[in-house]
């Protein structure tokens, strides 16, 4: 999927959110609560300043009563784009940005290209910036993304979107709790500790601190 039409499916799931909101009636600090989703970056998703990752997309599907594929589905349309193989792509970019922004690396994309080429050079493969922007779009060839998988520490069959839905979860839940952690200071996690995580617990833990940050950051709006 290029870079423009995975851009225009995500404004249109923000639509589609928006009014999946209006039909429930909820406001959107109630509608975060019960998701488990801060206040302000539900705010900012459904202002399509910020693309909703696939976790979030259940959660707040799920507490509305809405299909989350149906959502999908029906952004695809509005966007104008074929569901199927463009679909799939948008979950790989969302796992590809899951795995760099717990690596510290989702928010400067030359420094995050910089540091995979040069881990890459160290294999003999030399990473182009089409291939670089290929996997982030959620398009990159089986071959790049197992060569990425190992520097970014997560399994390929995650990042192509093969891997088994418990699996997949339990992947969800460890790399969003290790961005928050980053985002509080903690740069490394054991990874045996996360393996004793269930993920509920990783979500709760998650949660928690997505709480503690929220409080320090300044409230876009009421």
């Amino acid at each position: 999927m290029s870079e423009t039409s995975a851009r225009a499916l995500h404004e249109a799931l923000a639509t589609e959110l928006r009014a999946a909101q209006g039909a429930s009636r909820l406001s959107v600090r109630t509608w975060a609560e019960r998701s488990s989703i801060t206040h302000d970056m539900l705010y900012r998703i459904l202002n399509g300043k910020r693309p909703v990752t696939v976790v979030e997309l259940v959660m707040l599907c799920r507490t509305v009563g809405d299909d989350p594929l149906d959502l999908v589905s029906r952004a695809a349309r509005r966007a104008g784009i074929t569901t199927g193989d463009d679909v799939h792509e948008v979950v790989r970019a969302d796992r590809a940005r899951l795995a760099l922004e717990a690596a510290g690396l989702w928010t400067d994309p030359e420094a995050a290209y910089t540091k995979a080429r040069a881990a890459l050079a160290s294999t003999g493969h030399i990473l182009s910036l089409r291939e670089w922007r290929a996997f982030v779009d959620g398009s990159g060839s089986h071959s790049l993304v197992d060569a990425l998988s190992e520097f970014l520490e997560v399994p390929t069959d995650y990042l192509l979107g093969v891997s088994p839905d418990d699996d997949a979860k339990r992947m969800d839940s460890q790399l969003q709790l290790a961005a928050s952690m980053r985002a509080i200071g903690v740069t490394k996690i054991a990874a045996r500790s996360l393996d004793e995580l269930e993920p509920e617990e990783m979500a709760a833990v998650d949660s928690a601190i997505r709480h503690l940050i929220a409080k320090e950051e300044p409230s876009d709006t009421d």
